[in-house]
């Protein structure tokens, strides 16, 4: 933790010595906490809404913009509510850096456009986690730029040390903040930058995100918004990259509303929330049905088709019909993957790893691989789980494919990591009875817009 001083980016004196701090595993937002999360705050329980909502109503059009003019005490309600708390100062770095003493989250070249929102001088906060390059070790992001972040921790003298009464939530002391915001430049925005604020500074480049133990904090998904409209689904034989098969043929033209889906597929932690609360059956592969924390944020598997629809029930949510995955996956394009035409590497799937010896791997961990509206692991990691019944295409809705309660085969879709190259194909159809139950099949969640 920390930085000494180095190169072109002189660390500033608080910043020093640097030093080994010990942490458990922990669990943290993949971006900062949004207008749209914090307005569901405020409704549930009547705390003020931010000043900078005209009325008292969040702005239109900022609902996936970082909340701001937030103090570190409403932040700290927030994550109370949420079933988590503000991250300490150790966390968020470790967070941000992985440890290895990078400068910034993605590594040592300087910041650009493409990895943070840094150096605008007068302006606002963008929409959180639009820059899939800017990604730490963890796989969050906007941990540079953006908005400045509140953490736990008092504003307090290297080394750094969770029980000098840092951590202290009564303490007078100026908390700290982390990572930079929109207005600052390259040096602000390191991974080892430190600021203190007041903790009832409210301003409009302050924001936070939520940190909680491993397994433990809200079970809320990510969404992800797929606009309606004309695509094209399935696949001709010819002309064609690779290999189309006869379920996957005649190609057709379907119009479809706007929805959501979760970025990535349920994972382990969210699904133990599940089984908590509900006292649903846990996974088999969970060791005295209790969630291991090595594979916590790992594709929840070895639950069938009805277990995945009741995960979905308790989350107000739906499992995607077929055409709505296959949307999701390919975009408004005749692309070959969700990524474009390339051919899949490590870096946009894990699979090709075998049955026997493969296993799955971080939920989202292949940024690369993102699909047109930035959903990950649309290819490999885990099959999925949809809503409709295997049956020839042209696909209808209306021909009873949808809402079925027969025992008939369900749909599979996106391949796992024990699948070959033409699995992860957009168009690519398996399928198997609902009560199946395998280590290499999970879902995701749909819901409309």
């Amino acid at each position: 933790m920390g930085s000494d001083p180095r190169g072109a980016w002189p660390p500033d004196a608080d910043e020093g010595p640097r030093h080994d701090v010990a942490l458990e595993p922990f669990r943290i937002t993949r971006v900062p906490v949004t207008n749209e999360q914090y307005r569901l705050f405020v409704e549930a329980t009547g705390r003020p809404a931010p000043s900078s909502w005209p009325g008292g109503s969040m702005p239109a059009g900022e609902k996936d913009v970082p909340v701001t003019y937030v103090t570190w005490h409403d932040a700290s309600a927030f994550c109370a509510w949420a079933g988590g708390r503000l991250p300490t100062e150790a966390e968020w770095e470790a967070a941000a850096s992985g440890g290895d003493g990078r400068l910034w989250p993605w590594g040592d070249l300087p910041p650009d456009t493409t990895r943070a929102v840094f150096g605008r001088g007068i302006g606002s906060p963008s929409p959180a986690g639009r820059l899939p390059a800017g990604a730490s070790p963890s796989g969050a992001l906007d941990l540079a730029g953006n908005v400045w972040e509140w953490v736990s921790s008092a504003y307090r003298p290297y080394p750094y040390d969770p029980v000098d009464g840092r951590e202290d939530a009564a303490g007078r002391d100026p908390r700290v903040v982390r990572g930079g915001s929109y207005l600052h430049g390259p040096d602000a925005i390191r991974c080892a930058a430190r600021h203190p604020l007041l903790a009832a500074a409210a301003d409009h480049y302050v924001g936070f995100r939520v940190a909680a133990a491993a397994g433990q904090g809200s079970s809320a998904l990510d969404w992800v918004t797929v606009p309606g409209g004309t695509f094209a689904m399935g696949r001709d034989p010819s002309p064609f990259c690779g290999e189309a098969l006869a379920d996957e043929c005649p190609a057709h033209t379907l119009e479809l509303d706007a929805f959501e889906l979760s970025l990535t597929p349920v994972t382990n932690a969210q699904y133990a929330h599940f089984v908590g609360e509900t006292g649903h059956r846990p996974p088999a592969h969970w060791d005295g049905g209790e969630l291991q924390l090595p594979d916590a944020d790992h594709p929840v598997t070895w639950v069938d088709c009805h277990d995945a629809s009741a995960f979905c029930a308790w989350a107000g949510a739906r499992l995607p019909t077929e055409a709505e995955w296959e949307r999701a996956a390919r975009g408004d394009n005749a692309r070959l993957y969700p990524w474009g035409m390339t051919e899949p590497d490590e870096r946009h799937a894990t699979f090709g790893r075998g049955a026997k010896r493969g296993s799955t791997t971080s939920a989202g961990g292949c940024r690369a691989g993102a699909s047109p509206y930035g959903l990950l692991d649309m290819a490999g990691n885990v099959w999925e789980w949809v809503a409709s019944a295997y049956r020839p295409y042209p696909y209808d809705p209306g021909d009873g494919r949808e809402g079925v309660s027969s025992p008939e085969q369900r749909v599979l879709r996106g391949g796992s990591y024990a699948s070959p190259p033409q699995h992860l194909r957009c168009a690519a159809r398996s399928r198997s009875y609902p009560g199946r139950r395998a280590p290499h099949i999970g879902f995701r969640l749909a819901r409309p817009t």
